[in-house]
């Protein structure tokens, strides 16, 4: 694995709790380490790695976020109001921005962990025996892949407007440094999740809807009418 790698410490505080395990999870690590540093994604480099393993780093960055890198950049933010008059406009747009930010991000995290996630776990485990089975047709009945694409929508571009706001405003002859560094932590953000969001809609949905025809498919041929 590239430990040396600008990018390895971001990528491994997923699994500060519980460290990778050797064969395809390192490969998967590497996988990813390869598309932070060159910027460029191409699914195919994700297609022999298990839907389980997809969606446990899906889990692991849904944690990550919610209790690493929003708390630092409220942080940030807090830091940095202490450096603007209270009625700078800077000020207004950054906890407007931060307060509908993470209600919005944990509303989509949310939905994933209790919809999206369990449902394509269903469809992992399927054919694993007639209960696993029943589980499955239980959940179809109330939710699907499509259900998800449309109400999906990014989140990164907020990130990319918000820091095309703040550049509109100097930074604060105090401590200049503060600005910089929240600067600095939404972009790393808006990568990460620019990268969360290409393993989520080019690797896992796409495994997903195949295993999800897959058994569609199954049903089909056992249905009395064929």
């Amino acid at each position: 694995m590239p430990e040396n790698s600008d990018f390895y410490p971001q990528v491994m505080q997923r699994y500060a709790t519980q460290p990778p395990s050797p064969g395809e999870q390192t490969e998967f690590i590497g996988a990813l380490l390869r598309v932070f540093e060159e910027k460029v994604f191409n699914a195919r480099d994700f297609d022999s790695f298990p839907v389980q393993l997809i969606v446990d780093y899906i889990q692991r960055t849904h944690v990550y976020y919610l209790e690493k890198k929003l708390p630092e950049i409220e942080q940030s933010i807090l830091l940095l109001s202490g450096q603007y008059d209270s009625q700078h406009p800077i000020l207004t747009a950054l906890r407007n921005f931060f307060h509908r930010y993470v209600q919005d991000l944990s509303e989509h995290i949310h939905a994933e962990e209790t919809l999206l996630l369990p449902y394509i776990n269903s469809l992992c485990e399927a054919d694993r025996g007639p209960l696993n089975f029943s589980r499955f047709l239980l959940r179809r009945k109330e939710y699907s892949v499509e259900c998800f694409l449309n109400d999906h929508h990014d989140t990164e571009d907020e990130l990319k407007d918000i820091r095309q706001t703040i550049r509109l405003y100097e930074p604060p002859m105090t401590n200049e440094s503060l600005y910089r560094i929240l600067l600095l932590q939404l972009q790393i953000f808006e990568q990460d999740l620019c990268v969360h969001a290409h393993i989520e809609e080019e690797v896992l949905i796409p495994k997903a809807q195949k295993l999800e025809q897959d058994l569609n498919a199954q049903l089909q041929a056992r249905s009395p009418l064929n």
